[in-house]
């Protein structure tokens, strides 16, 4: 028992939100159009890997170990990738989108069961950095932002409500999912005009 409070006068810091990291439109088409000389594979493959990342949603750990088995398609055809999550055990479930199916195509070997040859985190951190400066952008590129970018820049963007992209990004609360979906400027404005569209015939009775 102590015969006073030590901590009397010690206050907890206080906890800063973090911004999130998803790129910037002008951003990811730099990255996406970026020319890489053929005898540079390893940052065409860290590039694509990336550019699979933002389409999906799909973090490092699950890209480099998702296999064919994890692609399905359902009735009207399209193909889905179903996998669970390796830092959670949680299902993740996304639609893949004509972009992403073109690089699994790319991909293809009937030598390997991953859909992408494996790349080593410390070689992709590497790449990351060099194709930022490849592409002439200022952002710290790291392969996370892929995430962040396929839940504001690419889904919640084009209207995919949250719920959903929390269940394709495998969360299991959806104030996980806030953090990665930011509504943009660009996203506001779209939503305000549909908003002063929709009510533009609505009169106010005193």
């Amino acid at each position: 028992y102590a015969d006073r409070s030590h901590f009397q006068h010690f206050t907890l810091p206080k906890q800063s939100d973090k911004t999130p990291r998803a790129l910037s439109r002008e951003s990811f088409e730099k990255i996406r159009d970026v020319e890489i000389p053929a005898y540079r594979k390893s940052h065409i493959l860290a590039r694509d890997m990336f550019l699979f990342g933002c389409y999906t949603g799909v973090c490092y750990a699950d890209v480099v170990s998702i296999t064919r088995e994890n692609l399905c398609t359902d009735e009207d055809g399209a193909l889905w990738l179903k996998y669970r999550r390796k830092k959670n055990e949680l299902r993740a479930s996304v639609k893949l989108l004509p972009e992403a199916i073109v690089l699994i195509e790319k991909y293809h070997s009937e030598e390997r069961d991953t859909l992408f040859p494996l790349l080593r985190w410390s070689n992709l951190r590497r790449h990351m950095k060099a194709l930022a400066a490849l592409a002439g952008i200022k952002d710290d590129l790291c392969y996370h932002q892929a995430r962040h970018s396929f839940a504001s820049l690419i889904t919640l963007e084009a209207g995919v409500p949250i719920e959903t992209i929390s269940r394709m990004l495998g969360h299991s609360d959806i104030s996980t999912t806030q953090v990665y979906a930011r509504v943009s400027p660009k996203k506001l404005f779209e939503d305000m005009d549909k908003f002063i569209e929709a009510t533009q015939d609505f009169k106010l009775t005193l």
